[in-house]
Formats: C-alpha cells, structure tokens, sequence
C-alpha cells in the first residue's frame, strides 16, 4: 500500500506542476528542468494525516462529527501538494540549494495546512455542539 499512495501523491504532485512547467512522470519521480524530484513516502503527507484523523477522532463525541471532520482531509492533502509543487518549483530557480528549499518549504506548508484543517474543524465542532 505504501508503494500504491506514493505513486498517487507523485502522479498528483506532477499534474499540479505540469500546469506551471514543462514536466514528466515516472512511477515515483518526477522530472522538470533538470530536477528529478523523488517522491518517498514521507513525502505523502501521512504523518500529518495521521494526527489529523487522531484529533478527529479523539474530539468527537458522535460519528456525525466525525463524517464532518473526514472532508478537511483533503485541506492537508492539498497543503502537501502545494508543498510539492513550491518545492519543485523554488528547487529548479535555486538548484544548487535544493536541499535548503526543500526543508524550508516542508517545515511550514504542510504543517500550516494541518492547523488551518484543524481549526476548521474545531470551528465546526462549536457550530455542530451549540
């Protein structure tokens, strides 16, 4: 399973990039201007995922809560993404630090997507409890 999510995270990641930039795919690698991106299962966003759906489901208390808290997945997927997406991006403009840019852009785009579906989620629980 882990081989099927990130071949799906770098088909995804490709598809974003193929919109800004000339781009290939390859099984877990993606290829844009001289840069071969390799998509590991880190780079799934899982992790993030993971305390999520725990949040999620340590906070509700039915699971009506938890069928309105399962949609916000799809704000950390996409946060992980757009974390692709810069990386690739910033990482063919600044080559020679591709390792600063990828450290960078992955300590703040994904966690600051995990928080935004977090407190998205506690804004809900308030409306659905009062």
């Amino acid at each position: 399973m882990e081989n099927h999510l990130v071949y799906t995270v770098a088909y995804h990641s490709y598809l974003l990039l193929k919109i800004f930039t000339d781009a290939s795919y390859s099984g877990d690698h993606i290829y844009l201007n001289g840069l071969n991106i390799e998509v590991v299962a880190p780079c799934t966003g899982v992790i993030f995922i993971s305390l999520y759906l725990a949040l999620l489901l340590s906070l509700s208390k039915n699971i009506r809560e938890v069928i309105a808290g399962s949609p916000l997945l799809v704000v950390i997927y996409s946060g992980n993404l757009l974390r692709i997406l810069l990386t690739g991006s910033f990482g063919g403009i600044f080559i020679e630090k591709i390792h600063w840019v990828h450290e960078v852009v992955g300590y703040l785009i994904t966690p600051i997507f995990s928080v935004i579906a977090t407190l998205m989620y506690l804004k809900i629980l308030s409306k659905m409890r009062s």
